[in-house]
């Protein structure tokens, strides 16, 4: 068996728990501090004062090194929909810890999402490159898109907020942090392959580090605002949503990740499917839950 499945899928698979339990312990600190406002940076430097706040951004910094090591052995493809599993997980505990209720379609949903990451790991057990470095261009490209959606996903966010249009809001926040997220993710596979390569030094003079220390602070940031609402598990799923499926979109048609062949692309594309329908099923249950306590959109 290759790298990618012996050592990308098992440490993916613990980075996306550790992913899963960091937003919980952040969202109990957020929603103690003051509300925010703009793109959460204001936020951000009040919650580091909080000690189980940074406990949560310590937990979240060790599922990112785990993260870079399964980038550094296995497709975007395979590592970056394996990362959703972070929102069972973040499910799961907010019924423990939060008390909040999985409906049969939240059941539904996550069993859903077991199965396609199952498949996914089928799909690529035969064929799984890690694929060509992204170029400066790219990188560039990247930050000056991301910075626009960003910008304009937390002005509508905010709007809404405003307007107690709550579940609005979270979707905005979500989205926005998820593209943010996505891009860092992108620059995470980068990291990784250079660290393959042994040229760490020359990373530096590239735009790949920078981007990822811009892009990891605003979806940070971005995510404290939805989970500091009391829709807060409807920003998460959506937020790991669109991290999970921009980057294999990216992958397979920028940085020329094979894709699996015959029955293997059958299982990969079943594997999205049911991935993305675990994701709007669990958001859709999380959706539910919150309408009944605020008013819907």
């Amino acid at each position: 068996m290759s790298d990618a499945l012996v050592v990308g899928v098992p440490v993916a698979a613990v980075s996306a728990a550790l992913y899963g339990m960091a937003p919980l312990i952040q969202a109990v600190a957020a929603r103690q501090a003051p509300p925010g406002g703009g793109l959460g940076l204001g936020l951000l430097l009040r919650l580091a004062l909080r000690p189980l706040w940074l406990l949560g951004l310590a937990v979240e910094a060790g599922s990112f090194l785990l993260e870079v090591l399964a980038l550094s052995v296995a497709p975007v493809a395979l590592v970056a929909p394996l990362m959703a599993g972070d929102m069972v997980v973040f499910a799961l505990l907010a019924r423990r810890f939060l008390h909040e209720r999985i409906s049969r379609v939240g059941w539904r949903a996550m069993a859903s999402m077991a199965a396609g990451i199952g498949l996914l790991t089928l799909a690529f057990s035969r064929n799984a490159e890690v694929g060509s470095r992204a170029s400066d261009r790219d990188m560039g490209l990247f930050l000056v898109c991301g910075l626009v959606f960003a910008g304009v996903g937390a002005w509508l966010a905010n709007r809404a907020g405003r307007g107690e249009r709550v579940v609005r809001a979270a979707l905005l926040f979500g989205m926005s942090a998820g593209a943010c997220y996505a891009i860092a993710t992108l620059a995470t596979r980068q990291l990784g392959l250079y660290l393959n390569d042994h040229e760490l030094t020359s990373l530096l003079v590239t735009p790949t580090p920078y981007v990822l220390i811009l892009f990891s602070v605003l979806a940070l940031g971005l995510e404290q605002r939805g989970l500091q609402g009391p829709a807060a598990v409807i920003a998460f799923p959506v937020t790991s949503g669109v991290s999970a499926f921009l980057p294999v979109t990216l992958g397979l048609t920028l940085f020329d990740e094979s894709a699996p062949q015959g029955f293997e692309m059958v299982a990969f594309v079943v594997s999205l499917a049911l991935v993305a329908a675990g994701i709007f099923g669990l958001g859709r249950d999380r959706a539910a839950g919150v309408v009944q306590k605020v008013e819907p959109v």
